[in-house]
């Protein structure tokens, strides 16, 4: 495990970003994590993605999405989507005026090995868990059991404690995972994990967080795959 300070960008948009940075490489099969804040109207430029896996969780407040020719959706909190882009396909993200939104962006690559799932767009806002009996509400937002699947294997789960306790999670060796810390005091494994910093898990089987009350963090992983995942610098 390799505990990552994430790094602020700074402009109307302002994104804390673990990778990829100066520092820091795509932890492949994920290319992108990052956790972002607008606090005034900014309309973001339609872009591009190709073979990737591209993930929007709305934290805070109200994005509008724009996808393909004018397509709108009106993103609030809790708000997940899904973005699968096997073909080429344009996006955009719109803060809307007098509004603060916080967000976090996940892009992961789609296998090459598989036959590619057809390029799509799921929105979902699933209602959160309720607290389990080690104090965690597990709200599972992507993956087999969560609100959205997904074609890259993705899974990512937000993890609310509502009051002191630890939460075991499996995550297994043929995954590649990370943890990044959204609000409150905790740990994973016992090392500290503050906010805006995240775990990254290589070769892992299970994880345990233990968190105060009010500790809140995102819970993600993805099938390592290709000589690219192989164990590197993340540790094990």
């Amino acid at each position: 495990m390799t505990l990552v300070h994430g790094v602020i960008d700074d402009s109307d948009i302002t994104a804390r970003i673990l990778f990829p940075t100066r520092e820091r490489e795509p932890f492949l099969p994920f290319e992108r994590f990052a956790e972002s804040v607008a606090t005034s109207r900014k309309k973001g430029d339609l872009h591009a993605h190709l073979g990737q896996e591209v993930v929007t969780y709305v934290l805070e407040g109200h994005i509008e999405h724009e996808y393909g020719a004018g397509v709108h959706d009106n993103l609030t909190e809790g708000s997940i989507l899904v973005l699968t882009a096997s073909d080429e396909v344009r996006h955009a993200l719109t803060m809307e005026k007098g509004h603060t939104a916080r967000w976090l962006s996940i892009v992961s690559r789609l296998p090459e090995h598989a036959e590619p799932a057809p390029s799509s767009l799921k929105i979902r806002t699933p209602k959160p868990s309720p607290v389990g009996s080690d104090g965690a509400a597990r709200t599972s937002l992507i993956g087999p059991n969560g609100a959205v699947p997904s074609s890259s294997g993705l899974e990512l789960t937000d993890v609310a404690f509502a009051k002191r306790g630890s939460a075991f999670f499996r995550l297994g060796h043929d995954r590649r995972g990370l943890v990044y810390a959204l609000h409150g005091t905790g740990a994973v494994d016992d090392h500290e994990l503050e906010l805006g910093h995240g775990a990254l898990l290589e070769n892992m089987s299970a994880i345990s967080i233990q968190g105060e009350a009010g500790y809140r963090v995102a819970l993600a992983s993805v099938p390592r795959s290709g000589p690219e995942s192989s164990p590197g610098d993340a540790g094990k």
